[in-house]
């Protein structure tokens, strides 16, 4: 069986640094600045300042990630602010409220390591009045993550925001439960650790932008066999969890444990491929759960549709056949439509919930007539197909490519299903650039709001460094991310999210 996808590294360990916090409150008059001293919890001075308008302000760390702090104070009157936090090298961020109040909270986060950072908070108005300042000095990032560095950055053409992923790697003694955002110019933003016994990676980590949280895939370990383990968690930007899988008895790739992603529904049920054991055979439903207690609502299953290989070759019984290796579901309820991504079958499934009949499948043996004469037309072995487009009539796909074609490639299809015709309308192979690759078994692609397109670009050998990029629909890499890669291990890279998070980017 392909082990495609056991993620994720470093032991993660708060480097605590003294931080000297200060808060200040602008005054009509001509006083002295009153300073506040290094606490976890740090009070603001209550004085009046010639203004009157703010009391109790109080900068406290936050301990599960010290590049955040929570910031609050009160207001004589109900009164809506808004908050810009920068430092001498990080241009920083604003962020407000939605309504007026008199008591006010602002977690503020995607700070940088060991930088001081300048707290403004201001009134809300057409003539925002500059109510208070402080000061937070940022901790360090995890000194157990890998080095990074900028291979291309065009800053002009480059899509704004953080890129969130989980960290894999080829050693075994590398591979731990750990999050990490990074932000355009490379620099690590944001982390999230998940330390229990059972947890021995995040297997898909996924940014929700309609509830602002992050869903985590846990890849258990095989001793969690016989003990009631979530096998996802959902937390919020601060790190905490707000919602945790059922238990199961069982492991990741487990009988019944989910493989490869795990979804979270706009209307709160989960949706991942299911493993199957059957014989000697392994191979997965695709399940629609419900997030509460796990009672299935819908599933679809490729016995139904496919004759199983012959198990009777198989005497010994010591050996499975990884046989439809789903890697990819994207569930339109509302439409009644499920894409599912088989990577050992080469193809792509478009299926009707209602009767679970296969609507068509795209790839080398499907439905599709290929329009064009491109020496490779179809995919092979692909990962993370995106559905895009008028009523989905666009995929992009990571198209990972066989060890005798040699390369991997980004490709993206327009289809008419009046028609039953494919065509390629967009395909990177970075080969022109002296920037090809392959990849045997990860990778993924996405399209972004400014029409680049994402790859995650992963590996489990040491021939190649596992990169991030970005490259426009005319061919050309504008951001480029390289991840470290030692003499005996180096990182590896699964999928990610690209995506701009709720704050506002000071210029």
């Amino acid at each position: 069986m392909n082990r495609c996808f056991f993620i994720l590294l470093f032991l993660l360990v708060f480097l605590n640094v003294s931080c000297e916090n200060k808060a200040y409150r602008p005054s009509h008059e001509t006083t002295d600045n009153d300073e506040i001293s290094d606490e976890d919890e740090v009070p603001g001075d209550d004085a009046d300042n010639g203004n009157g308008l703010i009391s109790d302000l109080k900068i406290e760390k936050n301990k599960e990630n010290s590049l955040s702090c929570r910031l609050t104070f009160s207001t004589t009157d109900e009164k809506k602010t808004f908050v810009k936090y920068y430092s001498d090298t990080h241009k920083g961020y604003k962020t407000g409220e939605d309504s007026a109040k008199k008591e006010h909270y602002f977690f503020l986060w995607g700070m940088r390591g060991n930088r001081d950072y300048k707290i403004e908070i201001y009134s809300d108005e057409e003539e925002p009045e500059l109510l208070a300042t402080a000061e937070f000095h940022s901790g360090n990032a995890p000194d157990y993550l890998p080095l990074m560095y900028l291979g291309e950055h065009k800053p002009e053409k480059t899509a704004p925001g953080f890129t969130l992923f989980q960290y894999a790697a080829t050693a075994d003694e590398h591979i731990f439960p750990v999050a990490v955002m990074v932000d355009t110019e490379g620099e690590v933003v944001w982390y999230y650790e998940y330390y229990t016994w059972y947890a021995s990676a995040f297997g898909d980590v996924a940014w929700n932008p309609d509830k602002q949280t992050i869903l985590i895939g846990l890849i258990k370990d095989t001793s969690a066999y016989d003990s009631l383990a979530e096998e996802a968690i959902e937390i919020d930007i601060e790190g905490n969890i707000v919602w945790e899988s059922p238990g199961i008895m069982s492991y990741y790739y487990g009988p019944g444990s989910w493989n490869h992603a795990y979804y979270m529904m706009k209307d709160g049920s989960v949706t991942f491929p299911q493993v199957i054991y059957d014989e000697c055979v392994v191979t997965d439903r695709v399940v629609n759960l419900d997030s509460g207690n796990y009672n299935e609502n819908w599933a679809w299953d490729y016995r139904d549709f496919f004759e199983k290989p012959d198990c009777s070759a198989n005497t010994s019984g010591d050996f499975y056949i990884d046989w439809t290796h789903t890697n990819s579901v994207s569930m339109f309820k509302e439409d009644g439509i499920v894409y599912v991504n088989s990577r050992n079958f080469s193809t792509f499934f478009k299926i009707d919930m209602s009767s679970g009949a296969i609507i068509w499948r795209l790839g080398k043996d499907g439905d599709f007539t290929f329009i064009g004469d491109n020496e490779n037309p179809w995919f092979e072995l692909a990962h993370e197909p995106e559905i895009n487009g008028v009523n989905g009539n666009k995929v992009i796909l990571f198209d990972n490519g066989t060890a005798e074609r040699g390369f991997s490639r980004i490709v993206e299809y327009a289809i008419d299903e009046t028609n039953m015709t494919a065509e390629m309308i967009f395909e990177f192979d970075g080969k022109d650039l002296g920037k090809g690759w392959w990849s045997e078994y990860w990778g993924d692609a996405d399209r972004l709001e400014n029409d680049n397109i994402f790859v995650t670009a992963g590996f489990y050998d040491m021939q190649q460094t596992s990169r991030f990029f970005e490259v426009t629909h005319e061919g050309e890499v504008v951001w480029e991310l390289f991840l470290e890669k030692a003499d005996d291990w180096q990182v590896s890279l699964y999928k990610a999210d690209k995506f701009v998070p709720p704050l506002e980017f000071l210029k």
